[in-house]
Order: C-alpha cells, then sequence, then structure tokens
C-alpha cells in the first residue's frame, strides 16, 4: 500500500513538473504531494487500495485537466525563471488571465476517512434569474390588484387603438384636399367671334352656334359708345342681342371705344361753361396751340372752341378724355355699369395706349420714319400722348370694377394691338387686363413668313407676355380670309387654336363651314388638361425648315402641332422635342395636306415627320417621363 501511495505521489509530482516546463507568462504552478498516512491508517485503507489506485487515476486526470483550463486546483505560484521553463502556454493572453483570475477555485480535499472517499469541492456556482415558474405566477391569478390591473391595461390597449382608428378617419376627413386644377374661363376656353350687326337673322346665328364660340363679339360705333344708357334705341338693341345668343350658352362681348365724346355730349356741353368739370378734358385757356401734337387722321389734334382749345386726336368733334381724371373715369364706369345691366358678360376697350396723355403738353420727337412727313401722324413718335405712367393702375382699376359688377364672370380686355404689354402692369406687379392683343404673330403667319422669322416673333410674344411672370391671357385676333395669301383658313386656323389664348374668329367666320375651323375636334382639345394646364414649348426642326410646338401635362396625352410655311415637301426631324415619343398617331390635318401614306389615326416617326408645302398636322403622342 505505501509503495502504491508513494507512486501516486510521485506521478502528481513529474505531472505537475511537466506542466511547469512551459513558458507561459504565467506564474508557474506546482501541486503538493498528499502527506503519508499514519501507520495505523494504512490498517485501515487495505481493503481500499484497488479502488484508490483507480480513483487517483481518474481524478489525476480530471484534475490536470481542470488546471490547465481553468486553474481551478489549489496551486502555488511559482517564477517560471526559476525553473528555468521555456515552454509557453498556448492561447492564454491577456484577456484569458483575467477569466481565469475571475474563475471560483475547484479544491481536491479528503473525504470520509472511514471509508476513503474523495470529494471535489467547486465553490458557489452562479444562479441565473428565469423569473417565476408556472405554479408561481398562478398564485397570484386571482388576486383582486392584478385583475384590476389587467383589466386596466387592457382597456388602455384598446383605447388606444381604437383612438388612433378614430384620429387616422377624421385626419383622412378634414385633412386639406389638393385642389383641382380649375377649368379654365369660358372667355379663355374660346374661341369667340366678332360679328358686324346687333340684330343678326337666324342664319348667322345657326352658322356660329356651328362655330362652337364661347362668346360673340360686338362693336359699338365710337360715337355712340357715351350714349349708351341713354340712347334707348342702342340700349335695346345691346339687351336684345345678348338674349338671342344666352339661349345657346353663348355670352355677349361688347367692344367700347371711350377715349372721346361728341360735340353734342352733356359732360362737354357742362364743361364749356363749367371749370369743375372741363379736367376731365385736355384743354387750355386761348387760341394759340401749345405743341406739335397730331390727330391719328393727320392734322392738328387741337381746335378752338371759344376762349377755349380741346385735345381731339380721333377727328374732328371728338374730344379727348383725361380718363385718369375722377369726372371722367366716374363717367366710363356708368357706361361700363349700364353695359353689363343689359347683359354684357364681357368688355373690350379701344385705344387704351391713348387713356392718359402728359399733362405738361410737351412736344413729340420725330421718329424719323422715312415714308412720312411731318404732317402725317406716322412721322412722330408720340412719346406724350400713348403708354403714360399710370396707364397700368388706372385699367386695373377699372379691370377689378368689371370683375365686381359681374360676380367675376366677366373680364376686361383691349380691343386693339400694343406694342408694349410691359406698360401694362399695375405699380403692384398684377396684370392690368385680363386679356390683351397682339396682331404680328397673326400678321406673319398670313403672310407665309418662314418658320424662323415666325419663331423668334412667337418666343418673343410669349417671353414678354407669360415667362416674364405677368401672365396676360392673349387673343389671337383672325384676319379676313381674303388676305391670307398661300395657306388656307384651315392652316392658320390649326396653327393657332393650341397656342395659348383665345382665338378670335373674324367677321366672315359665320358664313364660312364649320370643317374649315375643325371646331368639334378642337373643342376636346382646348378642354384637355395639357392645353388648359399643360406646358407650351416652340421648337424648329433641326433645319429650322418648320415649325413646331408641344402641349403636355404629365400623365396625360400630349399634343404636337407643325406648321410648314415654305413651298417645299419636308420630312421634318423634331426627335430634338423634350419628352417626345419616337412615334406619333396623327390627329388632324390640314387642307392643303397631301402627303401620301399620311392619314388620320395614322403613325408617324418623330424623326421624319412628312408635312407637305403650305400644311399643317396635329400629332398625339404618350410623353416620355
Amino acid at each position: 500500500m505505501t509503495d502504491k501511495t508513494e507512486r501516486n505521489s510521485t506521478k502528481l509530482n513529474l505531472e505537475a513538473q511537466r506542466l511547469s516546463a512551459s513558458d507561459s507568462p504565467f506564474p508557474k504552478e506546482t501541486y503538493k504531494t498528499i502527506p503519508d498516512l499514519d501507520h495505523h491508517q494504512k490498517a485501515e485503507k487495505k481493503l481500499e487500495d484497488g479502488l484508490c489506485d483507480l480513483l487517483s487515476h481518474c481524478v489525476f486526470c480530471m484534475v490536470i485537466s481542470d488546471a490547465v483550463k481553468n486553474s481551478n486546483m489549489v496551486r502555488e505560484k511559482v517564477d517560471m525563471s526559476e525553473e528555468g521553463a521555456d515552454e509557453k502556454m498556448l492561447g492564454a493572453g491577456e484577456e484569458e488571465q483575467q477569466k481565469l483570475a475571475k474563475k471560483e477555485e475547484v479544491k481536491f480535499i479528503s473525504g470520509d476517512q472511514q471509508n476513503g472517499d474523495a470529494k471535489i469541492d467547486i465553490g458557489a456556482i452562479d444562479k441565473t434569474f428565469t423569473g417565476l415558474t408556472k405554479e408561481e405566477l398562478m398564485k397570484y391569478a386571482n388576486d383582486p390588484f392584478w385583475i384590476r390591473l389587467r383589466w386596466f391595461l387592457f382597456i388602455c390597449f384598446w383605447g388606444l387603438w381604437a383612438g388612433m382608428l378614430v384620429g387616422a378617419v377624421l385626419i383622412i376627413i378634414y385633412a386639406p384636399k389638393c385642389a383641382a386644377p380649375e377649368p379654365l374661363s369660358w372667355w379663355k376656353q374660346g374661341p369667340l367671334v366678332k360679328i358686324d350687326t346687333p340684330t343678326p337673322d337666324n342664319i348667322q346665328i345657326e352658322g356660329i352656334k356651328g362655330l362652337g364660340v364661347k362668346g360673340v363679339i360686338y362693336e359699338v360705333p365710337a360715337d355712340e359708345t357715351y350714349n349708351i344708357g341713354s340712347d334707348p334705341a342702342i340700349s335695346d338693341a345691346l339687351k336684345k342681342l345678348a338674349a338671342s345668343f344666352a339661349a345657346y350658352g353663348i355670352n355677349l362681348i361688347v367692344d367700347l371705344t371711350p377715349n372721346f365724346v361728341s360735340r353734342g355730349d352733356p359732360l362737354f356741353q357742362k364743361a364749356l361753361n363749367n371749370p369743375d368739370v372741363r379736367s376731365a378734358f385736355v384743354t387750355r385757356e386761348g387760341h394759340q396751340v401749345p405743341n406739335n401734337w397730331l390727330s391719328l387722321v393727320n392734322g392738328s389734334a387741337w381746335t378752338n372752341e371759344g376762349n377755349l382749345i380741346f385735345l381731339q386726336q380721333f377727328g374732328h368733334d371728338r374730344f379727348d378724355l383725361q380718363l385718369n381724371d375722377p369726372v371722367a373715369l366716374t363717367k366710363l364706369k356708368g357706361v361700363l355699369k349700364e353695359v353689363v345691366s343689359l347683359g354684357a358678360k364681357g368688355i373690350r376697350l379701344a385705344n387704351t395706349k391713348h387713356f392718359i396723355v402728359d399733362r405738361e403738353l410737351k412736344d413729340n420727337v420725330p421718329s424719323n420714319n422715312p415714308n412720312y412727313d411731318h404732317t402725317q401722324y406716322g412721322f412722330w413718335t408720340h412719346a406724350h400722348t400713348t403708354y403714360q405712367d399710370g396707364l397700368g393702375d388706372l385699367l386695373y382699376d377699372l379691370k377689378a370694377y368689371v370683375h365686381n359688377i359681374t360676380n367675376s364672370e366677366g373680364f376686361l380686355a383691349a380691343s386693339d394691338d400694343i406694342d408694349r404689354p410691359e406698360v401694362y402692369m399695375s405699380s403692384r406687379g398684377v396684370q392690368s387686363l385680363d386679356m390683351i392683343q397682339l396682331g404680328r404673330v397673326t400678321n406673319l403667319l398670313a403672310n407665309s413668313t418662314s418658320a424662323d422669322h415666325i419663331y423668334r416673333e412667337l418666343q418673343n410674344v410669349w417671353k414678354s407676355t407669360v415667362e416674364t411672370g405677368k401672365h396676360f391671357w392673349l387673343q389671337w385676333n383672325y384676319v379676313k380670309q381674303e388676305l391670307l395669301q398661300q395657306i388656307t383658313i384651315s392652316e392658320y386656323n390649326i396653327f393657332l387654336q393650341l397656342i395659348p389664348g383665345v382665338p378670335v374668329f373674324n367677321v366672315d367666320a359665320s358664313k364660312a363651314k364649320a370643317e374649315d375651323y375643325s371646331t368639334e375636334a378642337f373643342h376636346k382639345i382646348r378642354t384637355s388638361p395639357s392645353y388648359m394646364h399643360g406646358s407650351f414649348d416652340l421648337y424648329r426642326d433641326v433645319n429650322s425648315t418648320v415649325i413646331g410646338y408641344s402641349r403636355t401635362k404629365s400623365g396625360n396625352p400630349g399634343f404636337f402641332v407643325v406648321f410648314n410655311p415654305t413651298e417645299q415637301y419636308v420630312n421634318a426631324n423634331f426627335s430634338n422635342v423634350v419628352g417626345i415619343a419616337e412615334e406619333l398617331t396623327v390627329h388632324t390635318l390640314s387642307t392643303n395636306y397631301n402627303a401620301t401614306d399620311v392619314a388620320v389615326k395614322g403613325k408617324v416617326s418623330s424623326s421624319s415627320i412628312p408635312v407637305s408645302r403650305y400644311s399643317a398636322i396635329i400629332l398625339t403622342y404618350v410623353p416620355k417621363a
């Protein structure tokens, strides 16, 4: 038994020394030999030799393994340099040392002396909290406090759920809606047509109905403008005219010439003797002509009346009103109110650039136009009788007045061409009229001018009236058909119908064939989102031979109009158009269009659109994103 004990002790020492041979940075670990038992104890262990031998080997393996991995046996720390160790412990870094230092000790202790059992003490083991068991929880299931708490949380959860649901519904109902684009006013949708009589017969009315117009324009004779309301014949004629078209949903528009009054006008007669109302006119005391101003019919613009001299730019016995004067303005507003009361929904004013003249009466300067001499109106610049400061504010005041008396259903516009649209802005930067008229484009189109010339002119008009923020709605005043040179009314109409603005048909339109104006087809286009709220972009083909423009709005079919003002057949390449599709569908062909293999609803390529001489075509497509 003694030999076995010694052998076991020797094994422990040898194994410990072998492990200590490592050159690990940890302190060397050695294990003490278990002291021999006393002589009288050896006898008691005799029967246990076999078991102890086996147990010693098992415990030895287990302890050594644990000692290497976890340092959990009782150990002595010895400086490894003293023993000359030359091997390092594998995988034992600084982090591992810290982990090992925190481990609980494992002690190999002597067991019961009676039976020789060996015991291992591994210290206290941390236990992780795993919560209450089901049996423990059920103890509180019927506790009144927890029952009330559960009901409270249950009600709060579903209450919050219901609140969120109700809130979402209320947000949907009461949240501000995205305003749908407003449709264009009736006078913007157009077209409009002029008539030359206050008593049209049934044939004329039927012809006008066939054009699909929104309004008819009747021009009151210039000398009768201020007789409206005082002359029953004029008033009755306007009232009947409005009623005859109202039955067909067509509104009456009246053209007025408010620049002057005739000799028999009560205001003029009163001004001859009453200085208080004389400010409504441009006048001076005496007989001497104050400046070199000429009338529109040539000759001096001044006339003597007694001891007074009056301005009359528009001819004999037509005495100019200074319309920014309160007396003259009140007279004009009275006429506007009377016209509206007779059934008119729109009013156009003539000669608006002459409404104000320079009160200092300075001389005009020559225009250096070689086509006129100094006795003719065209020789002078008229810088002091046209486009004066304050014109924009005056017209804005009149526009607001018309909107008020028509409940915002009517409009106020100019009936003649203007050259300086920037003057028609109020001092607040707002356009002073609902519509203005620029005739340069329509005249160029009628004369079949080159595409490049039409392009530049239309671009200038667009920039001066829309892109600069003025937002005027344009009137496209049609010329008489006999003035068209190479093109017909069909080409003229196709090109002008889809440009932003309202077409104003001439008086001869009611006598023409409705198909020449393609009224039904254009009505559908002009009421489409692409026209009413879409963009307008002007183009020339890659060779600048033909002109075209697009009308597009996202999510809607686009329209592309092409006009060839030349005498040559052209395959126009418009592949440079932004967003244009490779393939286009033919919508409308003009009268002069005779290209073969092209028909309505047919397909053409955007890079090769066939356009015959002096013709026009409307195409539709799906714009690219």
